[in-house]
């Protein structure tokens, strides 16, 4: 046995060490190719490659090697050796073909392409392997001619819908991109998600929108399923054609009879899409289609939040009769709701709404701390708290009692249930209250730990109001002293006197920094008081004669709004949303002028 054993040893012994050492320099040779040295690694490869030519794993380093060096001929020439050894390698033969086009021969390269598919005639396999070398060659019509070709010849239509699906995409192909995902559907409705995701990044590019939606109709005209008649309804939305998307919801909840279901859950994202007269209606219609639904309250104040909105874009001047008759039928929803599911959800929130209707619209503002009030009995716990205590903490700013807001905030800054936004926004809150008391070092005080805090919400603001501050304090304190007095006016609704302050604050102040933001605040509650020729007046004033100012984009921007939403000149919107472009390429706003311009020309639908 010992003799055996000692020639064992002596027989594998030195094979061992052997095989040591080839790793050893093959481990050498890579860190040259990572260091990018290829010089220095090609000839540790050719050694190993010498020692071993039948070895992959040195093979395709040498060939890499080669590849780095562009010394195409000598890659080309080792793997046509190897190929001699292995003629049904079809990713070998279809990676010479790649070697030739690199080399710059693309009729030997199409010519090794077609040897390898003939190797493998018929197996799917070997198309992918040629279609991914010529797409590694940035050839996407070659490839794509590959695939449709396998597809012919394996006679399967639905195979390699995924890949070329990916290939139209690169070439731009929107329709194509498209019919090949919807045959991948059709095969597969379970990869609904999937599909979805990649025909989005086509939508979002320019013309992707509508050629994504031909294709589709083309599918539904040969056959309506429930995938692709979602897919319509997100094609709807995506391009604002929202009463489209409700008629087919509707089919959807007729193929799936979902009680209803299916029509709230359309509600939901059509009212998230702030589209409240379609929402309204989906909301009624699955009530209306539905026996004792769960979702039941949830769809009411659904309603009655589309109510809510509907009415405010109609509603007279805040706190006047017409401005209560144009709300009653929210309130009447709501207090509804708050009758027939008293310590739930949705009675709280309703009861918070009829609250915000008369604090914000009809400034009713002890009307609405009454019902605020009754929120927090009828829903002492939970995330219901913070949000009433700062609806309570803005009615006593605004009646001007503001040692009882701060200390409302206090209590909000403090409360269990307020989330670290929640609590930091108290805080921001009671820092402003002691601006608007012009005690201005304890309100930077307060700013300060908020201002270090970038990933709170409140943080941007924090920062605003405290360079607000320190910017002004020290040469115009009477000037900020009357930016203060000009806001708290205008959070007591009494807008027409914060006009005049701020208008005041431009005449006597004309060089303090603070102005050209006097001047916006006018522009911003003239429009709130339905007088459009001053707001006009005070952004052309801040365009014309503060030409230093850091407000400029916003002012371009809001101008081009006020055409845009209230003097309803859609010419001069897309005008002014342009200089956005032109003049300020590098604002925050440039992104949005932009999609605006594009919806006021159509170019999204």
């Amino acid at each position: 046995m010992i003799s055996i054993i000692i020639g064992l040893i002596a027989l594998f012994g030195p094979l061992h060490g052997q095989q040591d050492q080839s790793q050893n320099m093959f481990r050498l040779a890579q860190s040259f190719e990572q260091q990018g040295d290829h010089e220095r690694a090609l000839p540790i490869y050719a050694d190993l490659f010498r020692s071993d030519s039948s070895n992959f794993v040195y093979f395709d380093a040498m060939r890499r090697t080669f590849v780095q060096l562009k010394r195409y001929d000598d890659a080309i020439r080792i793997s046509k050796r190897r190929s001699a050894l292995a003629p049904f390698d079809a990713a070998l033969i279809a990676n010479i073909g790649s070697l030739y086009a690199m080399s710059g021969n693309e009729r030997a390269a199409d010519s090794a392409w077609k040897a390898a598919l003939a190797s493998g005639w018929k197996n799917h396999m070997t198309y992918r392997a040629v279609a991914n070398e010529q797409m590694s060659q940035r050839l996407f019509d070659k490839a794509i001619a590959t695939y449709r070709t396998g597809r012919k010849e394996i006679g399967d239509p639905y195979i390699f819908a995924n890949e070329l699906g990916y290939l139209y995409s690169f070439i731009l192909d929107h329709a194509n991109t498209a019919r090949e995902y919807l045959l991948l559907l059709r095969q597969n409705e379970q990869q609904y998600d999937f599909i979805q995701t990649r025909l989005a990044a086509v939508v979002a590019r320019r013309d992707g929108l509508p050629a994504v939606t031909a294709v589709v109709e083309e599918e539904l005209a040969l056959k309506q399923t429930i995938p692709l008649l979602r897919l319509k309804i997100w094609l709807c939305m995506e391009g604002d054609r929202f009463a489209d998307a409700f008629r087919a919801a509707q089919t959807v909840e007729s193929l799936v009879n979902s009680n209803g279901q299916e029509i709230f859950s359309f509600a939901e994202r059509v009212f998230r899409e702030n589209e409240f007269t379609v929402a309204a209606d989906a909301y009624q219609l699955s009530l209306k289609n539905s026996d004792r639904p769960s979702f039941g309250p949830a769809a009411r104040y659904g309603y009655a939040r589309c109510v809510e909105e509907l009415s405010l874009r109609s509603a007279a001047a805040p706190g006047t009769v017409d401005s209560v008759r144009s709300f009653s039928m929210a309130i009447s929803l709501y207090s509804s709701l708050a009758s027939e599911f008293p310590f739930t959800p949705v009675g709280a929130n309703a009861l918070y709404r009829i609250g915000w209707i008369r604090s914000k619209y009809l400034h009713d503002l002890d009307g609405a701390r009454r019902v605020f009030d009754s929120v927090l009995t009828t829903a002492p716990a939970g995330p219901m708290v913070p949000t009433v205590l700062a609806s309570i903490g803005e009615i006593l700013t605004a009646k001007n009692k503001l040692e009882e807001a701060a200390a409302t905030y206090r209590r909000m800054s403090t409360s269990q249930y307020s989330t670290a936004d929640q609590r930091t926004m108290a805080v921001f809150r009671m820092s402003e209250i002691l601006f608007f008391r012009n005690d201005l070092d304890s309100a930077l005080a307060l700013l300060k730990p908020l201002t270090e805090n970038l990933k709170a919400d409140e943080s941007n603001d924090a920062l605003l109001l405290q360079y607000f501050i320190t910017e002004n304090r020290l040469q115009f304190t009477p000037a900020l002293r009357q930016f203060a007095r000009a806001e708290l006016l205008a959070r007591q609704f009494d807008l027409g006197a914060a006009v005049q302050e701020f208008r005041s604050i431009a005449d006597l102040y004309p060089a303090a920094p603070l102005t050209d933001d006097a001047l916006l605040k006018v522009a911003e509650y003239s429009i709130q008081l339905k007088r459009f020729a001053d707001a006009m007046a005070a952004y052309n004033t801040v365009l014309d004669e503060y030409r230093e100012s850091t407000e400029r984009d916003r002012t371009q921007f809001q101008i081009a709004e006020l055409y845009h939403y209230h003097l309803l000149d859609k010419q001069k919107a897309i005008t002014a949303y342009e200089i956005v472009l032109s003049e300020y390429p590098l604002s925050l706003f440039a992104d949005e002028a932009r999609k605006r311009i594009r919806v006021l020309r159509g170019d999204s639908i």
